[in-house]
């Protein structure tokens, strides 16, 4: 990204007096991120020989030369000057700056000139004039990625973790690595500061995911030729099999990929890991064989997420996490009770962080962690399909939409061997509040889904009432028609990035 800078952002950054905040975050986001950050050199240098305050001008003349000089620039044509002031000398260095950005010599004017501003609207290119303010929100959102949490988990340094490398949570992995190799490796983990997701229960390490950003050069996989994401170990002690961390696991890296814009996720497998592999494959991962640099035969379990390259029309699984959202795929919104909400969709903003979120009571809220989860009620939807979108609304007090899932299926059941076998793992309910809501209703329609993500920007209560959809003030399970869905896409409610074209 090219930007060039005015002589008033030149004059705040290197003038002798405290800088302000905004200011060395737009420098530094810029710079950290190789951003070029250029000057006119027939502009800045000229403005800052008229400032009469010798001492400043000295100064920061003698600093330019940290900032790049913009080459072969272009002059300002009489086309271009026609309808702008062009006889000042102020006017003049203003021009020359505004033209490189009209013959796109630069991506960005960053100036907290109005004026310049003002002159852009001429040449519809006011977008790109940015004050140091703007200039920073747009390096943030480009630069700034924020990384997936959940409340059981936390992100961390592998560092963080060195307390508990001797203990028995790392037997298997010593076991299968042999002790001394794996030790070596864990030791370079350490000293390369990776990151990693884990799950600490009372004092004692019960889940790890350590992940690691691989270059070409390094992940050596045939046919990719861009950085991938690697999981390097994914481990779940015994006492924990049953809490789904697999998929909660699972969830994060997809959308740790889709926040970095990473095309690949892997992870190396042994043929013994027969469940975790049956997991991956469910998810779209492809295994690939290949031979380690001993010469061994090993196996590869790599996940594309480059939606381009998505051949099924259908929302199936293996496409996870991205979807459909075409005419022919309905869309539903689902009324949750808040205290439900905050169990079924544990990583969702309306539910904020506890203390108490890894306590033994809050890890096993399984549903919590699970990608396919199930909800339960007396309506019954006749057209629902597999493949639907549904849309989640927390009800009551919070009146938001805010999850995204894709309906798997949906079933009418009365028989409780059968309900329970369906929702086990994925349900807020309990299996005695199951068998009294059975007992009472005789039969219960049950919906299982994917969570795919949640809403950046939530449809909050005023922008519910004024959907014709919703007229029903969303007291049961409704039909959002194409119209108002397209009403809420084209207002930027779902995130394109999860969206198949």
């Amino acid at each position: 990204m090219k930007i060039l800078i005015d002589t008033n952002i030149l004059i705040q950054l290197e003038d002798n007096k405290i800088i302000e905040k905004d200011f060395s975050k737009f420098y530094n986001l810029a710079i950290s991120n190789d951003c070029k950050i250029l000057y006119h050199p027939d502009a800045i240098p000229k403005d800052i020989e008229r400032d009469k305050n010798t001492e400043r001008k000295n100064v920061i003349l003698s600093k330019l030369e940290k900032y790049q000089k913009l080459e072969n620039f272009a002059k300002p044509t009489e086309e271009f000057l026609e309808n702008i002031k062009d006889h000042r000398i102020n006017d003049k260095i203003d021009n020359r700056q505004l033209f490189q950005l009209f013959k796109g010599y630069v991506d960005y004017f960053v100036t907290q000139d109005n004026g310049i501003r003002s002159k852009s609207l001429k040449y519809q290119i006011v977008d790109k004039v940015l004050t140091v303010k703007d200039a920073l929100e747009l390096l943030e959102k480009q630069f700034i990625i924020e990384i997936p949490q959940h409340p059981i988990l936390r992100e961390h340094s592998i560092r963080n973790l060195e307390k508990y490398f001797d203990t028995e949570f790392f037997d298997s992995l010593r076991n299968d690595y042999e002790a001394d190799k794996f030790k070596s490796w864990l030791n370079k983990c350490v000293k390369e500061d990776r990151k990693c997701y884990s799950l600490i229960v009372e004092d004692k390490l019960q889940a790890l995911l350590i992940y690691n950003l691989e270059k070409v050069e390094d992940h050596k996989i045939e046919g990719i030729f861009k950085k991938v994401l690697k999981i390097c170990t994914l481990k779940v002690s015994n006492d924990a099999f049953g809490i789904k961390l697999g998929e909660l696991f699972l969830n994060k890296m997809f959308t740790y990929c889709i926040n970095h814009k990473l095309e690949h996720l892997y992870l190396t497998v042994y043929e013994k890991q027969i469940q975790l592999i049956l997991l991956l494959e469910k998810f779209g991962f492809q295994k690939q064989v290949f031979t380690n640099s001993q010469g061994l035969s090993e196996i590869r379990m790599i996940k594309c997420l480059d939606k381009t390259k998505i051949d099924s029309l259908e929302n199936l699984m293996v496409i996870h996490p991205f979807y459909h959202d075409g005419k022919s795929i309905n869309k539903f919104v689902i009324p949750i009770r808040p205290e439900y909400y905050g169990s079924l969709f544990k990583d969702g903003k309306l539910r904020p962080p506890t203390l108490f979120d890894s306590a033994p009571d809050s890890v096993n809220e399984i549903q919590g962690n699970t990608i396919i989860k199930a909800y339960i009620s007396n309506t019954r939807v006749k057209n629902f399909k597999q493949g639907d979108l549904l849309f989640f609304y927390s009800s009551k007090t919070n009146k938001v939409i805010e999850p995204i899932g894709i309906l798997e299926s949906a079933t009418k059941v009365n028989n409780f061997e059968d309900l329970w076998k369906i929702v086990k793992k994925k349900t807020v309910f309990s299996q005695n509040q199951l068998n009294e809501m059975l007992q009472e209703k005789g039969w219960l329609h049950v919906i299982t889904f994917r969570l795919i993500t949640y809403m950046d920007k939530k449809i909050q209560l005023k922008k519910i009432n004024e959907i014709n959809s919703f007229k029903n003030k969303l007291q049961t399970v409704t039909k959002l028609n194409e119209n108002d869905y397209l009403i809420l896409k084209n207002e930027g409610y779902f995130d394109k990035r999860y969206i198949i074209n």
